[in-house]
C-alpha cells in the first residue's frame, strides 16, 4: 500500500522505512515514502526491520526443561529483571523461549541462524550442551547461566556451593544437631541434589551425622513445603532447625510450624535461600542466603552485548558470591540457652 501510494517499489519503501544506508535514494523519494507511510498509519514490522538492518533487535532467554512453576519461583523473574534492564537500555527486546522436549533443541540453532535473535542467554544449558558447545565454537553470541568446568564458555553463574556452605556453617554455629532440610525439587533434580550433598558434607565436617529421615523433597511450591514440614513435626525428637533450600520452602515450613502451635526460632529455627524481597517483612523475619539473581541477569546481558558488538570481555566467566543475611528466624544460639 505504501509503495503504491508513493509510486515506488516495495524494496525502496523497505530501504527508506528501515533507514538502510548506501542505497542512493533521493531526498524527494524519501520524503514521498515517509509521507505515504504517515498517511496510511504504517508501522514497519520489527522482524522485517531487523533483517533489513542486518541485526535482530531481540535477545532470547531460553529456558531448557523449566519446571511448571518457573515464573512463580523467584529465580527466573529476578534474572529477567536484570536482563531486561540492560537490553532495553541498548534498544533490544527480551523474548523468552521454553524448550520442554529435548527433541526440540534445534530451536536454539534456528533462533540464532535465522537471525530471529542477536544472541541467547541459556538457563539449564546442560540439557543442550552438545548443541550449545558447537554454536559457541561457531562464535554465535551465547551466554550461560550455569557454572561449568569448560573455561571456553561465556558464563555468569552464582556460587551455590558457597551459598549452601555458609547456611550450613551458620546452622552449626547456632549449636543445632537435629537438622532438617526441605529441598525445592524432587529427588531426581540434579541441582537440588547437588546442594543437598554439599549440606551433608558440611554437616559431617562439623561433627553431625546427617539423618536422611530429616530430608524432605519439595515440589517447587510452598504448599509442598508445608506438607513436608508437617511430616517432620511427627518425628521424635522434632528438628531444632529446618533449612528450606529456597525461600518458598522456608515460608511454607514456617506456616506449618506456627500452625502447630510452635515458636520460631525458640522451638524450631528456620533458614531460607534466595532472599526474596519480602522475606524481611514476614514475622518473624527470615534468615536466608542472598543470591545475586538480578545482578546475574544484568551481568549476563552486558556480557552478551559485548559479544554481539565484538567488544573484548574483561572476564569470560563470572561467579557471583552469595551472602548470609541473619534475621530473626535463625539467630538463636542453643549453646547459650
Amino acid at each position: 500500500m505504501v509503495a503504491k501510494k508513493a509510486g515506488v517499489s516495495q524494496t525502496t519503501v523497505s530501504f527508506v522505512l528501515n533507514k538502510v544506508e548506501g542505497q542512493n535514494i533521493s531526498p524527494e523519494t524519501t520524503g514521498r515514502v515517509l509521507k505515504a507511510a504517515r498517511d496510511l498509519g504504517y508501522v514497519p514490522q520489527a522482524a522485517a526491520q531487523s533483517l533489513a538492518q542486518g541485526q535482530s533487535h531481540h535477545i532470547g532467554l531460553v529456558l531448557l526443561q523449566p519446571h511448571y512453576q518457573v515464573f512463580q519461583d523467584p529465580y527466573i523473574p529476578n534474572v529477567m529483571t536484570g536482563l531486561g534492564e540492560i537490553v532495553r537500555n541498548q534498544g533490544f527486546r527480551l523474548i523468552v523461549e521454553h524448550i520442554d522436549n529435548l527433541k526440540d533443541l534445534h530451536t536454539i540453532r534456528n533462533m540464532l541462524k535465522s537471525g530471529e535473535v542477536a544472541g541467547l542467554i541459556l538457563a539449564n544449558f546442560h540439557w543442550a550442551e552438545e548443541i550449545t558447545a558447537q554454536l559457541i565454537q561457531e562464535e554465535y553470541p551465547i551466554v550461560l547461566l550455569d557454572a561449568t568446568t569448560n573455561k571456553k564458555y561465556p558464563v555468569v553463574s552464582i556460587n551455590h556451593v558457597s551459598g549452601v556452605t555458609i547456611a550450613a556453617q551458620h546452622i552449626l554455629s547456632m549449636g543445632h544437631e537435629r537438622i532438617a532440610c526441605i529441598t525445592y525439587a524432587p529427588d531426581d533434580h540434579l541441582h537440588a541434589e547437588k546442594r543437598l550433598n554439599v549440606l551433608r558434607n558440611i554437616l559431617e565436617e562439623g561433627g553431625i551425622t546427617p539423618d536422611n529421615l530429616l530430608v524432605r523433597h519439595g515440589q517447587y511450591d510452598p504448599d509442598s513445603a508445608y506438607k513436608a514440614m508437617q511430616s517432620l513435626l511427627v518425628t521424635e525428637p522434632i528438628p531444632t532447625v529446618v533449612f528450606g533450600m529456597n525461600d518458598m520452602m522456608a515460608l511454607g515450613a514456617m506456616r506449618a510450624i506456627l500452625d502447630a502451635g510452635l515458636r520460631i526460632p525458640e522451638d524450631i529455627a528456620v533458614i531460607g535461600y534466595d532472599d526474596m524481597r519480602f522475606t524481611k517483612f514476614v514475622n518473624p523475619s527470615l534468615t536466608t542466603v542472598r543470591a545475586q539473581e538480578i545482578e546475574q541477569g544484568r551481568l549476563g546481558a552486558e556480557m552478551l552485548l559485548n559479544i554481539i558488538n565484538d567488544e573484548p570481555l574483561d572476564f569470560r566467566q563470572i561467579e557471583l558470591e552469595p551472602e548470609l543475611i541473619i534475621r530473626e528466624t535463625c539467630g538463636y544460639n542453643l549453646k547459650h540457652s
